[in-house]
């Protein structure tokens, strides 16, 4: 059953499914509206929404042209919607007007409270903290009720598996109860009272899952995403105060993201094409020139925009590993296209030299271990490869020796990308290379590797010492779950894997 939810969510992007996830949310609002569980009916909640969308396409829209930056309609459409389930919807036409201008607000933020091309702010927020301070108007957070709460939280747990932010939520969860504990005590109310309140009669699920998660304002690395949970996870109780002004969920979050760029500073590049390479049929290396010096560590991705005239369902934006290390002139991206290919994908595949792409958010923490002495093993699947071409190609300009094992899997032998610095890796750091291939019609007669799919039996035949070392696993999600399946049938401890992750991996 697990395995199978995990197939549907990996057919969407994590911007879509959460597109997906909020519509539901309306829709279920709007039942439970006509149910008379709320003040508002569900026409007025539709009629919202539908003008909070349109607001924000517009916004949105006006806004990248003058600033000369492609526009997102999902990400426009994803605010509009958090608007429409934090803000009461509009009684009035006085009612549609203020709707409007916080609409305005949250695009506008995008852009003008940006820095380096990045918006520092999670719209949606600061356009509701903007609007209590000036429009003398908060956001009611309507949806934190009990009778949405069965589908808040499923729809929640679906974002928070999808984006693997299970750790960043649940320090979350536990500081907020921990802290609202404490409140009760120090007022001297009942603590049940005060956690049937956040847990039942607060936004606090929704809060967690749909905005918490939000990758563009959160911190790059799993430390720091603890800290800005635990900070976040404090603000969220309304007891929490600084003389007469108190805490709101808004308010938290925006102070958090406040704390995620100066711990991350974040910027958005301007990179122009100047070569593109086949390395397989189907699969192309990208090198962009660097405006700048790039600071980021071997294995780490990046978020990359294309102006398309016409997106489909998968949007405009694509999270990278970055195939090349911090040592070189050019930025190397390893994508691999296929016949039916996504809007982006064909757009990216007909990049000409000079062309400017807009790329920015390092993030990741599939990274080399700072210790060099231990004992390391690389499993990657195809175009997975391209963390650990970062890294070998980063321990080879800094002639660093570890300990590496890698277990490389291809359809074919010509499916084999990167084998450049492989081999030098093999030569000049004793790094150990083993190849498979899964297409057993097509394995050459004089192949001297393995053949299959990598499994429990491959990697005790080649990784004797497998019991030793950390296992740093990438490629498509279904792969590295079944590898991590035979690492654990083997005896590995799950904390000596390691998964390369991030949004919108599929």
């Amino acid at each position: 059953m697990m395995s199978t939810l995990d197939a549907l969510i990996d057919r969407v992007t994590s911007y879509r499914l959460a597109l997906y996830i909020l519509l539901g949310y309306v829709a279920l609002g709007a039942v439970e509206a006509y149910a008379g569980q709320f003040s508002f009916s569900p026409g007025q909640l539709l009629i919202s929404a539908a003008f909070l969308v349109i607001m924000c396409w517009a916004a949105n829209a006006l806004l990248a042209q003058i600033f000369n930056v492609p526009a997102n309609l999902e990400s426009a459409t994803v605010t509009a919607l958090i608007l429409a389930l934090i803000l009461d919807p509009a009684l009035s036409i006085g009612g549609l007007s203020f709707l409007g201008w916080v609409a305005i607000l949250a695009m506008s933020s995008k852009y003008v409270l940006a820095l380096y091309n990045k918006h520092l702010f999670n719209p949606a927020a600061v356009a509701a903290v903007i609007a209590a301070f000036f429009l003398n108007q908060s956001a009611s957070w309507w949806i934190g009720t009990a009778a949405m709460l069965p589908g808040i939280a499923f729809g929640g747990w679906l974002i928070v598996r999808k984006t693997r932010q299970e750790q960043m939520v649940v320090t979350f969860l536990i500081t907020a109860v921990v802290v609202q504990t404490l409140a009760s005590l120090h007022q001297s109310t009942p603590v049940t009272t005060g956690l049937h309140r956040l847990l039942i009669d607060s936004p606090l699920i929704f809060f967690a899952c749909i905005m918490l998660t939000e990758p563009l304002t959160a911190p790059p690395t799993k430390r720091l995403k603890a800290l800005y949970a635990l900070i976040i996870g404090v603000l969220f109780i309304p007891q929490i105060h600084v003389g007469s002004l108190y805490s709101t969920p808004e308010l938290a979050l925006v102070t958090g993201n406040l704390f995620s760029y100066l711990v991350s500073p974040k910027k958005k590049f301007a990179l122009t094409l100047k070569k593109k390479t086949m390395l397989a049929p189907d699969t192309i290396d990208f090198a962009f020139a660097l405006p700048q010096p790039l600071a980021f560590t071997p294995g780490q991705y990046m978020e990359w925009t294309l102006g398309l005239p016409h997106a489909d369902r998968r949007g405009n934006r694509r999270y990278f590993t970055l195939a090349s290390s911090p040592t070189e002139r050019l930025l190397h991206l390893g994508v691999k296209f296929y016949e039916r290919g996504s809007a982006f994908k064909q757009a990216m595949s007909s990049l000409d030299r000079g062309t400017t792409v807009l790329a920015g958010q390092i993030a990741g923490d599939f990274t080399l271990p700072a210790n060099p002495r231990l004992k390391l093993a690389f499993i990657a699947g195809g175009i997975g490869i391209t963390p650990f071409r970062s890294m070998l190609k980063y321990l080879i300009d800094t002639n660093q020796r570890r300990d590496i094992v890698l277990i490389y899997a291809n359809r074919t032998v010509d499916d084999i990308v990167y084998r450049d610095v492989l081999d030098l890796a093999e030569r000049k750091l004793g790094i150990s290379v083993k190849y498979t291939l899964t297409d057993l019609p097509a394995v050459p007669a004089r192949w001297t590797g393995e053949v299959g799919r990598v499994d429990a039996g491959m990697i005790a035949r080649e990784i004797p010492d497998y019991r030793d070392r950390i296992f740093f696993l990438s490629g498509s999600p279904s792969m590295v779950r079944s590898n991590e399946q035979a690492l654990l049938s083997l005896g590995v401890r799950r904390r000596q894997i390691k998964r390369d992750f991030f949004p919108g991996l599929v």
